[in-house]
């Protein structure tokens, strides 16, 4: 909401094709919400992945889509296997590294297998998904500013 609030976000805009292939896309998030972006993206992947076999579509212009394996599951759902990927900021440094030079870069895949089971795999490329250190950074800092008072 901060971002809607602050205006970095666009709220008067939608996604956009830029280029397209029966089976690819090129789409400008034009700096809308990133789940709006992705959801975007995901249902024309599925639509085209249902009339050529394949959909593959890239976002430009977007902001943090939120679970990569919302996108994947959705996919899933429809008969196919579904990824998503994201590439973000640099965010963690490497080993022996001085720098940060890596992002979190989520990855996801899912599919369904026989007999109704499915694989679904969601993760960060590093050791740990950025969310999860914000979140435990916002607990540890509300505990002690409760001390503090």
């Amino acid at each position: 909401m901060e971002d809607l609030i602050n205006g970095f976000n666009a709220v008067d805009k939608e996604p956009e094709i830029l280029k397209q292939t029966p089976a690819t896309a090129l789409v400008d998030g034009n700096n809308c919400l990133g789940p709006v972006v992705g959801k975007y993206c995901i249902d024309l992947a599925i639509e085209k992945a249902k009339s050529m076999g394949i959909g593959w579509v890239c976002a430009k212009g977007s902001n943090h889509f939120g679970i990569a394996g919302w996108y994947s599951m959705r996919a899933m759902e429809e008969g196919l296997i579904g990824m998503a990927f994201c590439n973000t900021s640099p965010f963690m440094i490497p080993t022996r590294g001085k720098t940060k030079t890596l992002g979190t870069n989520p990855i996801s895949v899912a599919a369904k297998g026989n007999n109704g089971e499915e694989f679904v795999l969601d993760m960060a490329t590093t050791a740990v998904a950025q969310g999860k250190v914000r979140n435990q950074c916002d607990c540890c800092y509300s505990k002690l500013s409760y001390f503090k008072s």
